[in-house]
């Protein structure tokens, strides 16, 4: 879940941000020169560009693909001298590149004062207080200006990094299901598989949460914060979107859109290993999602000891990975045709008590063809975690989740993360794993496992390579990998 302080990426500018950013760029076809003069893209991709409804939003799509931060993108509106551009990203960027914008502070006079506050930021004066050395402000101006784009990391627009595309669309629903088109949802415009799920009024939630007490917070994201509660005498994590501002009326009903998904499929495909949600919350402040209290975190946390508890031992992780594997052949297989939940990742994984696996956040999941793989028009999901097949061609099929779960599967045998940007050349793990010969794999074991049933490993690094092979046909089903580890 982003904050503020850890949004650093393109693909991170949450959903307002990015949407204020695309209207100013939009405006005169100003994105044209961004991409033309500024991004390197050749004239057919920017004629592709022109036929979106969105071209900015597109753009920085296409950009995101290659792991391009909020501050190469700042830097190189400086150097447009596109001043208004900049202010949605201030608040997402290092205060020693805040200069850039009031170099050009002329350019600033019609920009409307309340778009420069509330930004996060401590120190919006330009002077030697925002920097550790003693240099004049045009000095640091200059420097910064003046820095080769290497030393910005500021990568070519052909580079292959980090990308995580956050969904710029809402995920597609059927004419019954898309009722959020007005400013209220009440529980009556439900269609009627969401009514049968309990519904909680916002003041109860209040009250089990200690009055939303920030000590109760599990977790912060774009979409708003979880807490923990006591509802109805159970153990609950309760997910409050964010409210509706003046400013924020797409991004609220995006996240409605992607709230009214997750009830009609968690309380459609009840599974041991699929997170059970209790009961919603609308017409109240804000929007509110029940879900089941998972005690034991995320995988994600217990694999990095974020929560600084006992590491999984080798046969938790087995357990694990077959829970995992038995809620995707269950999702790929239920319905007449599969459902993708398109954002398997260690994040998502959460543990019960008991450490059986939980999938978690629906949002982004949909329906796939029977057969084979169907093209989408928009990319969605966590880079480190998706095919070529769908980052290149948006392909979109089971194996999609197929290839993400293969990620976590390394994941669990290594202990390292799905992306690290502090590897000095192989950033992804994939990479990582592919780099090593097969007889110096046993190195990249997570010792802190342990020893006992240390075989455990080996299988991972097995099944884990069977899911991303490069090519989607040739990834097995998700019901063949459940057998193969019941079988182990």
């Amino acid at each position: 879940m982003a904050t503020t302080e850890n949004v650093k990426y393109v693909y991170q500018l949450p959903f307002s941000e990015r949407s204020e950013f695309c209207k100013i760029m939009n405006q005169n076809d100003k994105w044209e020169e961004l991409a033309g003069i500024w991004m390197k893209y050749d004239v057919l991709t920017i004629q592709s560009l022109r036929k979106e409804k969105n071209p900015t939003d597109e753009l920085l799509t296409l950009w995101g693909h290659h792991n391009h931060t909020i501050t190469e993108l700042f830097v190189l509106l400086s150097r447009m001298q596109h001043y208004q551009s900049m202010v949605p990203l201030l608040g997402f960027v290092d205060q020693k590149f805040h200069p850039l914008l009031y170099n050009g502070e002329g350019n600033l006079q019609n920009i409307p004062r309340n778009q420069l506050v509330n930004r996060n930021i401590k120190d919006l004066k330009i002077g030697i207080q925002n920097f550790n050395q003693r240099v004049s402000p045009q000095q640091s101006i200059n420097k910064i200006l003046n820095q080769p784009m290497a030393q910005l990391a500021i990568s070519p627009s052909n580079s292959n990094n980090l990308l995580a595309t956050l969904p710029v669309g809402p995920p597609a629903l059927s004419p019954s299901q898309n009722i959020i088109s007005g400013k209220k949802i009440n529980k009556s415009s439900l269609p009627r598989t969401e009514t049968s799920l309990p519904h909680a009024s916002y003041n109860e939630l209040a009250i089990a949460t200690n009055e939303w007490n920030q000590h109760n917070i599990l977790g912060r994201g774009g979409f708003g914060t979880v807490y923990r509660g006591v509802w109805k005498n159970t153990d609950v994590a309760i997910k409050r979107l964010r409210q509706k501002g003046s400013n924020s009326d797409e991004a609220y009903m995006l996240q409605l859109q992607q709230s009214l998904q997750e009830i009609k499929i968690l309380n459609s495909r009840a599974h041991e290993n699929i997170l059970p949600l209790y009961a919603y919350s609308f017409g109240g402040e804000a929007p509110c999602l029940v879900y089941q209290l998972m005690k034991n975190g995320s995988l994600e946390a217990k694999l990095l000891l974020k929560d600084k508890t006992r590491p999984l031992t080798w046969i938790q992780r087995h357990e694990i990975a077959k829970g995992i594997a038995r809620g995707l052949q269950y999702l790929h297989t239920i319905g007449e045709k599969p459902l993708i939940h398109g954002d398997i990742k260690s994040a998502n994984i959460l543990l019960d008590t008991n450490f059986e696996p939980k999938i978690g956040d629906f949002g982004l999941a949909r329906e796939g063809p029977e057969r084979d793989s169907m093209t989408v028009s928009k990319i969605y999901g966590t880079r480190p975690y998706l095919p070529e097949e769908f980052l290149l061609n948006k392909k979109l099929s089971t194996k999609i989740d197929t290839y993400s779960y293969g990620i976590v599967l390394f994941e669990m045998a290594t202990g390292l993360p799905a992306y690290d940007n502090s590897r000095p050349e192989k950033k992804y793990l994939l990479e990582v794993i592919d780099a090593w010969e097969e007889k110096d794999l046993p190195l990249l074991m997570d010792k802190k496992a342990g020893d006992k049933d240390k075989l455990v490993y080996g299988n991972l690094i097995t099944l884990g390579k069977l899911c991303t092979h490069r090519l989607a046909q040739n990834r097995p089903e998700m019901e063949f990998i459940f057998r193969k580890l019941n079988d182990l």
